[in-house]
């Protein structure tokens, strides 16, 4: 028994350190690229608040937020918030991404992480997962977008709730959630 509570300990250990980014923790500067294979920093897409949202073009539940997602880039966007979409799964490769934002009518650009790099130093793990990020730098907030992949469901608004708290310089009430969704799909570690 307790060389398994320390495997998973271990374990547990172990994923967590690959995480450089964490709510308080200020996130510095990474690069994502654009469909067509352009490097952009960081540093070059955010403003004042920010919000990184790892995204998904096969995942049902990240399917089922495009309507929500559009809507919360429409409202917050206008308010002068920064978004950067970011598509970390390795089996959809930027073709398929730029399609599927052109399908859906995504009114934000879509950016790869390629090679699961930024995935990694946020710690993302499903799609969609959310992060709030001030002028500062800092991390405000992670999670979901909301509380249910059914709109008729929803009794929490996680992200625009975070998003209120930071435009009214407040503090996040609730500055961490369980984001769910698919996970992401990482490119094979070579060995």
């Amino acid at each position: 028994m307790r060389k398994a509570l320390w495997g998973a300990t271990l374990l547990l250990a172990a994923a967590a350190f690959g995480q450089e980014f964490k709510v308080g923790s200020k996130v510095s500067d990474f690069t994502v690229f654009d469909l067509k294979g352009r490097p952009a920093a960081f540093s070059s897409l955010r403003g004042a608040t920010t919000v990184v949202i790892f995204i998904a073009t096969q995942c049902p539940v990240s399917n089922a937020y495009n309507e929500r997602m559009n809507a919360v880039y429409r409202d917050y966007s206008a308010k002068g918030v920064k978004f950067v979409f970011l598509n970390a799964n390795s089996t959809e490769p930027p073709a398929e991404v730029e399609e599927h934002a052109r399908t859906h009518g995504f009114l934000f650009p879509v950016y790869k992480d390629q090679g699961n790099t930024v995935a990694d130093r946020f710690g993302a793990s499903v799609t969609p997962e959310t992060f709030v990020i001030t002028a500062d730098g800092v991390i405000q907030y992670h999670g979901y977008i909301d509380d249910s992949q059914n709109p008729a469901r929803i009794q929490k608004q996680g992200l625009r709730s975070a998003l209120d708290a930071v435009l009214a310089s407040r503090p996040v009430a609730t500055a961490e959630t369980k984001a769910f969704g698919c996970t992401i799909k990482r490119k094979k570690a070579t060995t």
